[in-house]
């Protein structure tokens, strides 16, 4: 990839608007903008769990959602992109269905804690809810595509189930 990112400085915003791909310009304040940022922050999220995960596996699995994060970027940015697709949603699926596999089945719900490594993932859990809210609400106003709103929300069933994986004591139950 060459030199795309050589001007951060550009002073195009100062007005508040943002450039989407199609040499577009829209509000900062757009529910499509809002759907980038929360994406973009669901990676910060999964980033900060990357740096006290030791499992070279679940690391791998980190670093390939956050490229498909970016891939959920770059269907927002641009109308009619096709980055995500059924593979990558069948590909959560499975590792969910793996790592489902070696819980025992849950009797309530479980406080979001337990290690420093769990306590990130559900952090990057409840953000990609949120960030599910938002992109149901941007598609109401924007097309992109579909496939978004269930791939982040597989993202977050991964999440879920890889926290209580990542879990070195017994789950705090709700009670």
């Amino acid at each position: 990839m060459g030199n795309r990112l050589s001007k951060i400085i550009t002073k195009t915003g100062d007005d508040g608007t943002t450039g989407l791909a199609g040499n577009i310009r829209v509000s900062k304040a757009a529910d499509i903008i809002e759907a980038i940022g929360a994406i973009d922050e669901l990676n910060s999220a999964i980033g900060m769990a990357r740096v006290v995960c030791n499992n070279k596996e679940l690391d791998k699995e980190f670093n390939q959602l956050q490229h498909d994060l970016f891939n959920v970027g770059g269907d927002l940015c641009l109308e009619g992109s096709v980055l995500i697709s059924q593979q990558q949603i069948t590909e959560i699926e499975s590792s969910v269905g793996n790592y489902n596999k070696q819980l025992p089945p849950l009797t309530n719900f479980i406080l979001p804690t337990g290690s420093e490594l769990t306590a990130r993932i559900h952090m990057a859990r409840s953000i990609c809810r949120r960030a599910e809210r938002v992109l149901v609400k941007a598609i109401a106003t924007h097309e992109f595509n579909p496939l978004l709103v269930v791939f982040v929300n597989r993202l977050s069933d991964w999440l879920f189930v890889v926290a209580r994986i990542t879990d070195e004591s017994d789950e705090e139950l709700w009670c």
